[in-house]
């Protein structure tokens, strides 16, 4: 994806780049609430903002992005798992001539699956967060039925220049300039699909080919039908006036014949000269 951003230093994300580590009494940092789907009421275990104790659980600069649990450059807390790492370009000014492209990812703890629950009401939650459907096994992708426990993605973001300085070190993009090819979930010492990178600049219809292959596209598409058309049209032309030359002939001598024959004043010369230039139109050109 593509972003324009402004300069606003008091908009600068913390810095992370070594994991975060929550204390173990924040586990439990949840507010009871619900939402009416079209079928059934859902309970809801959201992450309590509102909680005396939320801040202390925070890192420094929690929220001192644009958007809180922003942070840049950085890594995942401890035990979290980032989900959908893909490059974005930012715009520098207005009229788009300056750009920087960086990777950014979702961080979600342990249990939780990062995802989008339609008009979820929790305020302070947006509706991309870290789900976790209550009575049913980490991972699972069936719809809550009894509740659902929510608490804020982090947002990340890394520059290529930033990568020696995180730790641990983030998995390098299949395709660091198409946006929309990205890797679906990470966790530290998980490999990622080498398949990934087939489907480079073919998302979004950009062409893989090389420079060479292009110009000899157009050549086949366009050059040989020009160079057919010209060849045609070159013996087509030719045909015509030889064509023309023949009918001529043949209107000239049959003329010559009926002045003869008819006595029309003319000499036995003139008679002559012109048999011999009739006969003489009539001979094939060499070629």
């Amino acid at each position: 994806m593509s972003t324009a951003i402004s300069s606003n230093a008091a908009a600068v994300p913390h810095t992370l780049t070594t994991p975060f580590v929550p204390p173990p009494s924040c586990t439990d940092q949840f507010i009871t609430t619900s939402y009416t789907t079209q079928s059934s009421v859902i309970t809801v275990l959201a992450s309590g903002a509102v909680d005396p104790r939320f801040a202390a659980c925070q890192p420094s600069g929690w929220d001192a992005g644009t958007s809180s649990f922003e942070f840049s450059p950085a890594v995942c807390p401890s035990g979290w798992a980032a989900y959908y790492l893909g490059v974005t370009t930012s715009y520098l000014d207005a009229a788009a001539t300056r750009s920087t492209s960086f990777t950014t990812a979702y961080c979600c703890s342990s249990r939780f699956r990062f995802g989008f629950v339609n008009s979820f009401p929790v305020q302070g939650i947006p509706p991309e967060a870290c789900y976790q459907n209550l009575g049913t096994e980490p991972g699972a992708d069936e719809p809550p039925s009894t509740g659902l426990r929510a608490h804020n993605a982090w947002h990340i973001s890394w520059a290529s220049s930033d990568i020696p300085s995180l730790s641990p070190t983030p998995p390098a993009l299949p395709c660091p300039s198409d946006p929309s090819v990205m890797i679906s979930s990470w966790t530290p010492g998980a490999t990622v699909d080498p398949s990934l990178s087939s489907l480079c600049n073919r998302n979004n219809g950009e062409s893989t080919w090389s420079s060479s292959d292009a110009k000899s596209y157009v050549f086949v598409v366009v050059g040989l039908p020009l160079i057919a058309v010209a060849i045609i049209a070159t013996w087509f032309g030719c045909w015509c006036h030889r064509r023309a030359r023949r009918h001529r002939a043949k209107l000239e001598r049959a003329a010559a014949l009926q002045l003869a024959s008819s006595g029309g004043g003319m000499s036995a010369g003139d008679q002559e000269r012109i048999q011999l230039r009739t006969a003489g139109s009539e001979q094939p050109k060499e070629t």
